[in-house]
């Protein structure tokens, strides 16, 4: 509770919150939150869309595929028809990786619209990699990383399944 209010209060004054979480062994995945706007009506299973841009350097299928992956069955969503465009639209964006010395760091953006292409919800994040190779592991960790950010904002609410439990959450630190 104490944390929900201070985290909702930062958002507020246009803090930065950091979400980090380990992908791998010389990974580690940074979301800036923008903050929980509770006054926007949130549906409480929605059809999400999801779209993924990468550079060519990335796997957008792999992305793509871990976000359905994890909206299904990670939180309450409901299935989406072939040709149904969706109650929300999820359009995440892998830019070009960049080389820093040994490390490789992925930006990337995630946006929530609604049916009528207005933008409810962005978060713009990394992944640091260091000594590790630039694998298919680092994009599912952007997309879990993506799928916890928009449960701790409250698009999404978590279901639990005690054979598939979600990852431990992301440790909350001031940046």
């Amino acid at each position: 509770m104490i944390r929900s209010s201070f985290c909702r209060s930062l958002g507020f004054i246009g803090a930065a919150i950091v979400l980090a979480g380990a992908v791998q062994a010389g990974t580690r995945t940074y979301v800036s939150l923008a903050g929980r706007d509770d006054t926007i009506p949130k549906l409480g299973r929605p059809g999400i869309a999801v779209r993924v841009e990468t550079s060519p350097a990335l796997d957008a299928a792999v992305l793509k595929g871990e976000l359905a992956r994890e909206l299904a069955r990670q939180v309450h969503t409901r299935r989406l028809a072939i040709d149904e465009a969706g109650d929300y639209e999820l359009e995440v964006r892998l830019d070009v990786p960049s080389v820093d010395g040994p490390g490789v760091t992925v930006p990337f953006e995630a946006v929530l619209r609604s049916a009528q292409g207005e933008r409810l919800w962005r978060i713009e994040g990394r992944a640091d990699v260091l000594g590790s190779p630039l694998d298919d592991a680092v994009v599912v960790g952007i997309g879990r990383n993506v799928v916890s950010a928009l449960i701790h904002d409250g698009w999404v609410q978590p279901r639990y399944d005690p054979d598939d439990p979600p990852p431990p959450p992301p440790v909350l630190r001031h940046e």
